[in-house]
């Protein structure tokens, strides 16, 4: 009996290591309420007189912004260049009548978990673009994460760093206003991603099944969205891909467009918005380099033309193959005319024939074509590095 009592005081202590050793550091992790207010909207996040209670988040802990806060401008996190600690959790609440937004002398706003934004308040225009209620001028993954919330969109505008990680967009909207991501992006069910600038994306970019990617809300005419980096893209089934058209590669090339050095896998519906081309008509064999990659694999489900006008309205796709064609429409020269969207080039042309003959012979027509794209995305980078 006694040995028996021994070895069952060994296990139950054993099983009791086992469960401090898994709850690790969050096994006395702390909720902690930021302090806002009129008179003093901007504090410093290593500040202990900025929490509530008064003690700075250390790893593991969680953060709520807004609980109990005043004022009426944007409640400013400053993030000095030591501030590392990784917080589990971050919650937005609507209480601020402003807005959020963090502001960086080399720290970041490190995340291992949940980011739930419920803030309603739009900032006023400044850093970003202006249709956000949270604006983060960093993001640092050291988990794979998640953005959801009821509140207005959450934008990030200096950069996502976290090889090797992931932030889902669960629900409400991600505006990446130039950011550079490291991190793998996701749009899950009924979740947006929107693009502003040039968001340089290494990691995987996937729009999953009722996600949505194209430009920022209601942006203003003339204003594209260009894709670049290394990760693979991947749109899903019934994924919503929105791009607007206003010039081709002649004309300086005025449309959106995703670029990566990796893959693109095409699924779900393509929405083209034709609204800026207007009844202006085009030369044969004009080229709207969409999408730009490597390899192209898989096809759209489904392909639509938004906001055209004459000759172009009324004009709907029908699959045939791998091309995407419309009915004859009269285009220039009072020649009929198609437009093709090929899902194993990325390109969206107007051809005299749609047929994969001509396509065969676009070879010499598309050569200036290719090389100036790649010309177009040299300047992005060089852009972006400037």
């Amino acid at each position: 009996m006694k040995l028996n009592f021994v070895f069952a005081r060994k296990v139950a202590a054993g099983f009791l290591a086992v469960a401090v050793a898994a709850a690790g550091a969050n096994a006395f992790a702390a909720n902690y309420t930021w302090k806002n207010g009129a008179t003093n909207p901007t504090r410093a996040w290593n500040s202990a007189v900025s929490w509530n209670p008064g003690v700075v988040p250390a790893n593991g802990d969680s953060v709520f912004f807004g609980p109990g806060s005043t004022g009426t401008t944007p409640f400013q996190v400053a993030l000095g260049a030591t501030d590392t600690n990784t917080i589990a959790s971050a919650t937005f609440t609507s209480d601020s009548s402003a807005g959020y937004k963090t502001t960086s002398s080399g720290g970041s706003f490190v995340l291992s978990g949940a980011l739930v934004n419920n803030s309603t308040a739009i900032l006023t225009p400044g850093n970003g673009t202006g249709k956000a209620s949270v604006l983060l001028a960093g993001l640092k993954l050291a988990g794979n994460s998640t953005l959801s919330g009821t509140g207005g969109p959450t934008e990030i505008f200096s950069a996502i760093s976290g090889v090797g990680k992931k932030l889902t967009v669960t629900a409400g909207n991600l505006i990446l206003d130039g950011a550079a991501s490291e991190a793998a992006i996701e749009a899950s069910t009924g979740a947006t991603v929107s693009l502003s600038q040039t968001p340089t994306l290494n990691g995987n970019f996937t729009v999953g099944p009722a996600g949505t990617v194209g430009g920022v809300p209601a942006r203003a005419n003339g204003t594209f969205f260009g894709t670049i980096g290394d990760g693979n893209i991947e749109f899903q089934n019934a994924s919503n891909v929105n791009v607007g058209v206003a010039s081709p590669a002649s004309a300086g090339g005025t449309y959106d467009q995703f670029s990566t050095t990796g893959a693109i896998n095409f699924g779900g519906n393509l929405n083209i918005d034709w609204a800026q081309v207007g009844s202006t008509t085009f030369a044969n064999y004009t080229s709207f380099d969409l999408f730009d990659a490597s390899s192209y694999a898989g096809n759209f489900s489904a392909v639509a033309l938004a906001g055209a006008a004459a000759p172009y309205a009324g004009l709907g796709f029908t699959q045939n193959g791998s091309e995407w064609t419309t009915q004859a429409f009269v285009g220039q020269g009072g020649q009929n005319q198609w437009l093709v969207f090929q899902s194993q080039t990325g390109n969206l042309v107007v051809v005299p024939e749609p047929s994969t003959i001509v396509f065969a012979g676009l070879g010499v027509a598309m050569s200036g074509w290719t090389m100036w794209k790649k010309r177009r995305l040299s300047k992005i980078l060089a852009a972006k590095v400037a």
